[in-house]
This record gives C-alpha cells, structure tokens and sequence, in this order.
C-alpha cells in the first residue's frame, strides 16, 4: 500500500522500516529532491534479483582492492539464497527493490566454504554520490543478505540528510567532536559516523532476529542466526548507549532518534533473549 508523504516527513516514522512503505516513499521524494535525482536504471540485460527489478553486474573502480577482492559472476547462486534469507523480515524485503537498483558483486579471496559455512560474514560498500547501488561480497548467503540490508540502510541515512562526516540535518553535535564508534572501535568518530554505524548494523541485527525467528528457517540458517547476533547485539548495545548519552539532535532529529532508540531497544532485547535461550551468556561491551 502507498502512503502519501509531505516534503517534511513524520521523521519519527523514518526510523525503522514501516509495513505501509511510508518511509519508503519519504525517501523516494527525498532523493527526487536533489539537484541530481535519482532515476532507476534499466537492467539492460543483466542478471537480475527481485523479480528483475535490481540488476547485478561488476564494477572496475572504487570497489574493494585486489588481490584479496576479485569481482564474482554475477548470476552466483548465493545471490539468489540471500534474496530469500530477506523475505524473513518483510518490509525489508519489499524495501529493498524500491531503493536499490543495482548490486555490484564481490568475492573475497581469503574465504572459503568451510570458513563460512561456520562463520558467515561479508565486505560492502556503497557511495552517497550513487544512490541506489551497494556493493557486496559473495561469498556466504547470510553474509550477503547482511550486506545487502546494511548498505540499503547507509543510504537511507544520507537521503535523511545525514553524511558520515557530518549533516544537514538531524543531528547536531559538532562535527570536529569525535566518540566511540560500535564498529570502528580503533578511533573516535564524528557522532555522524556513529550514527551511520548503528543505524545500518541495527537493521543487520534486526534481520539476524527475523531469519531466527521467521517459521520454518533451516537449522543451519537459525544457527548462523545465533552467531551473528552473539557478534552484533554486544555491538549495538555499546552504540546505543553512546547514542543515548551524547547524540544531539534538531527537532525533526528529536521525533527521529526516540523512534529509533525504541526501536532499537525492541530489536536489542529480542536479541539478547535469544542469545540467552542458546546459553551465550554473552556480556555487553
């Protein structure tokens, strides 16, 4: 179902995926704001995902370097896995063909089957400048899933207005101060790249929930589930309590991050309950 929007979005709605496609549609005006918008590009031919909606093709510059990085055949079976590990959290599912048009696909070289049948994961990125591509590395179902929903978030946050290195709007705090960053813990960051750490690894972790907790998901793939969440939920506690204590906002960014800290909250205990369930004791960072 399509929802109108007004030019100003229910910021508190842009959040976390809505079941009605609200912001969706938010974000689809946003970008068609721009003074370059974005235009869905034919797949002219390629391998596609999504019922040909989202074309997979290779890239040969400002992807990830060789020789631990090759490009991957773009009609890998593990594409077409991670497409239907998505359809365990719906709105996501149907979100993704809307944002994204293009995926540029990746192995990484020091993977194998064994590593991540036991320990799936993935490389990805995505550039602000090309709205409605991401790219991803190939090599394990679950990991690409991951990677697909983590680099669709990334962009979301940027349509919204907020870059990795600072804003136009939402959030406040001084560009020059840095903190503690969920991912990146080497080095302090602007609260912008904070922000952009645990808005998209916050919709990973929300879809490692769905996958275990979606009927009829595979033994193996619940299982990888519990891993994941054992390596994210930690992480994500740690941000969000970074976020909770020092994040500074304008007013839209108020409505926008109290929707996401609840959301958050929901998705975190879920995790952690599960984790319990499978006897990780796992301690928050």
């Amino acid at each position: 179902m399509n929802v109108a929007v007004a030019i100003e979005p229910d910021w508190a709605r842009m959040a976390r995926p809505q079941a009605d496609g609200y912001d969706t549609r938010a974000i689809l005006d946003l970008v068609a704001q721009r003074r370059d918008p974005w235009r869905r590009r034919d797949a002219g031919g390629a391998p596609t995902l999504f019922g040909g909606r989202v074309a997979v093709r290779n890239r040969d510059f400002a992807g990830f370097a060789p020789p631990q990085f090759l490009p991957a055949p773009p009609d890998h079976p593990h594409l077409a896995e991670a497409e239907a590990i998505l359809s365990a959290w719906p709105e996501v599912a149907t979100q993704f063909p809307e944002l994204v048009d293009t995926v540029q696909v990746w192995s990484d070289t020091t993977q194998t089957a064994a590593v991540t049948a036991l320990r799936p994961g993935s490389s990805s990125h995505s550039i602000e400048e090309e709205f409605g591509t991401v790219m991803v590395t190939i090599d394990s179902p679950f990991g690409t899933a991951q990677a697909l929903v983590h680099e669709m978030a990334h962009h979301k946050l940027r349509a919204l207005g907020v870059s990795i290195e600072r804003a136009r709007r939402l959030v406040a705090n001084d560009p020059a101060d840095r903190y503690r960053s969920p991912i990146i813990v080497g080095r302090l960051r602007p609260m912008t790249a904070v922000l952009h750490a645990q808005y998209s690894f916050m919709h990973v972790t929300r879809l490692d929930v769905a996958v275990h907790d979606a009927p009829g998901t595979p033994d193996r793939l619940r299982a990888q589930a519990v891993y994941l969440l054992a390596r994210n939920v930690p992480r994500m506690e740690a941000g969000d309590e970074e976020l909770r204590r020092y994040l500074v906002t304008d007013a839209a960014g108020a409505r926008f991050a109290g929707a996401f800290l609840d959301w958050s909250a929901e998705v975190l205990g879920r995790g952690r309950a599960i984790l319990d369930a499978a006897g990780y004791g796992i301690p928050p960072l």
